[in-house]
């Protein structure tokens, strides 16, 4: 199927700028999904920098248009052509901008206003959550990050870290092993940690760095769970197996929680970046590895996923073709 693409403007506590892709010959009112991308500063594309661009958020909503449905995605505030800062925005004003742009797709004549679907990846998992509890959508589609706090996730990532140093080959292993390197990453984080939740600062420095204090203090105290509990639409997540920094054991208590129909999957050679991968990256490989992903079209199985679940959800007389993208 065809589409075409439209530059838009959301009007939220920043103009917020956006992609909305429409298909060529769709029905009048037509399903449409919301793509929330993840933390830091990707623009909606997944583009992070002139080094890094993972394509992602682009790819899926290209293949959403071309499976039949509306696709929006945007740049969050202070990222690439969208206004506002960066480094003051806190979770509940990227909750605010994602309710900005439900409201947007609304007001839209082709979008059937009872099926628009929010898709969260990565932290944008804790937001289509957040956004799931307080706006009646017509479905939540989580990837790479659900049932899962952010200090979950952390105290996971640094588990893994850990065990990569112990493990480490080598000189290099045997000198992170002699300085107990190992032995210091929690203590550190800890220590971090303590210094965040003591302050009121939207913005502080570590190690000369300027990081969002207020971001991760609102993030920090966000039980996704409680909102979790009210959901009421279809919910569908799916977490890759090799991802290092989200959980994927923690699906199966999806159902716990949601009240109305709750589906999970855990993609086998899936990585954060929802790419095919046949080995997990390590703290040493990851930089190297994610310019890699980024060159590689999106899971086939994630995409199969996708188009069966939407399809049997939204579609009259489903009949699904998977693109890969």
């Amino acid at each position: 199927m065809t589409f075409r693409e439209k530059e838009v403007t959301i009007q939220s506590g920043a103009a917020l700028k956006g992609t909305l892709c429409l298909p060529v010959n769709h029905e009048e009112k037509t399903p449409a999904v919301l793509i929330i991308t993840g933390s830091g500063k990707l623009d909606r594309n997944g583009k992070v920098n002139k080094k890094l661009d993972l394509k992602l958020y682009r790819q899926l909503a290209e293949y959403l248009t071309s499976i039949g449905f509306i696709s929006l995605r945007y740049d969050k505030r202070g990222v690439a052509a969208s206004e506002g800062d960066f480094l003051t925005t806190g979770l509940w004003d990227l909750v605010d901008d994602a309710q900005a742009a439900i409201k947007f797709l609304k007001d839209i004549p082709e979008v059937d206003d009872e099926k628009i679907i929010v898709l969260g990846h990565s932290e944008g998992a804790a937001i289509g959550t957040a956004l799931a509890a307080r706006e009646d959508l017509g479905g939540l589609i989580l990837l790479s990050g659900a049932v899962e706090t952010l200090g979950e996730a952390l105290k996971r990532q640094r588990d893994i870290a850990t065990e990569d140093m112990i493990n480490a080959n080598g000189f290099q292993g045997f000198l992170l092993r002699l300085l107990g390197a190992h032995k210091k990453v929690e203590k550190q984080a800890q220590k971090f940690l303590k210094k965040i939740l003591s302050s009121t600062d939207d913005v502080m420095k570590q190690n000369f760095v300027k990081i969002n204090a207020k971001w991760m203090r609102e993030h920090l105290s966000y039980n996704v769970r409680e909102d979790l509990a009210k959901v009421t639409c279809p919910v569908l997540a799916i977490t890759g197996a090799r991802d290092i920094q989200a959980n994927p054991t923690v699906l199966k208590d999806l159902p716990l929680y949601v009240k109305g129909d709750a589906q999970y999957f855990v993609v086998e050679n899936m990585g954060h970046s929802c790419k095919y991968i046949t080995k997990a990256s390590t703290i040493f490989s990851i930089k190297k590895d994610l310019p890699i992903e980024a060159e590689l079209p999106v899971h086939p199985e994630l995409l199969k996923l996708l188009a069966s679940w939407l399809s049997g959800h939204y579609v009259r007389n489903p009949k699904v073709e998977t693109v890969i993208l």
